[in-house]
């Protein structure tokens, strides 16, 4: 069975991001300290244009590789800014120094995690359309 390695790409970037999302949804609410904001709006807003893009593209209605070149670096972008505000976000709850045990810290630090997963996620994705590489068939 062949696989698409764009397809495969798309994938990984929604599931990481969906982690990422769940994870700081799951403190978002109390927890929001300066920046939260931004980090809930990079995660939910890539996560849904990459769905849309996705089933565009396998759809056979849009598919254009510019497109998809300058969003997934623009999605790098915000990504990368997203996991350093989580980081900072994730030292500040970090209360006495424990860096275990605490479930806030815990989760924020997982959320960076996955933000900067999914950033690389971006790149490859960019570096490999931009090279022509992403719409090749995998072997078997």
């Amino acid at each position: 069975m062949a696989a698409d390695m764009n397809l495969i790409l798309k994938v990984l970037e929604l599931v990481f991001g969906l982690v990422a999302w769940a994870l700081l949804a799951s403190v978002h609410g109390f927890w929001a300290w300066g920046g939260q904001h931004w980090v809930m709006f990079v995660l939910v807003t890539c996560w849904v244009v990459t769905l849309l893009l996705l089933i565009l593209s396998k759809a056979g209605i849009f598919s254009n590789d510019t497109v998809d070149v300058i969003y997934a670096v623009v999605a790098a972008l915000c990504y990368i800014t997203a996991a350093i505000v989580q980081c900072v976000n994730a030292d500040r709850n970090n209360w006495g120094h424990h860096y275990w045990g605490n479930p806030v810290f815990d989760r924020h630090a997982a959320s960076a995690a996955f933000a900067v997963f999914t950033c690389i996620l971006y790149i490859v994705d960019a570096v490999m359309t931009f090279k022509g590489k992403g719409k090749q068939i995998l072997p078997k």
